[in-house]
């Protein structure tokens, strides 16, 4: 897939709180394509397939399919893809659980204002260094 915009990173946002989708978009949409808001993990891993963005951001609670299996199920359809967890439960065991799953990276919603957007453009960064 060719895309137009190399600048900007294409991001799916799959939380099933509608204000938070808002509000991520909203912290994002500077620096970022949001090209997919998502309320379910169902709904992610076919918008994965379908518009395989760069970066998908994935609540880590949400009813049916959590984010842990959204994020297994999306690293197995496109390893390339990034998934940054996130999490209003930030500790070490919620983290390490992340990051086996396949997870680029995880943030706290507590932080997310902070720090979000540095994590993608990191991410970025890594991928277009090849590292």
């Amino acid at each position: 897939m060719t895309r137009l915009r190399h600048d900007r990173p294409r991001v799916v946002l799959v939380d099933d709180h509608p204000q938070v989708l808002k509000a991520l978009s909203r912290l994002l949409g500077k620096a970022c394509d949001v090209v997919a808001s998502l309320g379910n993990g169902e709904q992610a891993i076919e918008t994965a397939a379908m518009l395989k963005p760069d970066v998908m951001v994935v609540d880590l609670t949400m009813p049916e399919m959590d984010g842990l299996e959204v994020c297994r199920r999306v690293k197995n359809l496109a390893p390339e893809m990034d998934v940054i967890i996130l999490t209003a439960f930030s500790d070490e065991h919620v983290e390490k659980a992340a990051y086996q799953a396949g997870a680029s990276a995880f943030v706290a919603k507590h932080d997310a204002a902070v720090t979000l957007e540095g994590t993608i453009q990191r991410l970025m960064e890594k991928k277009q260094s090849g590292l």
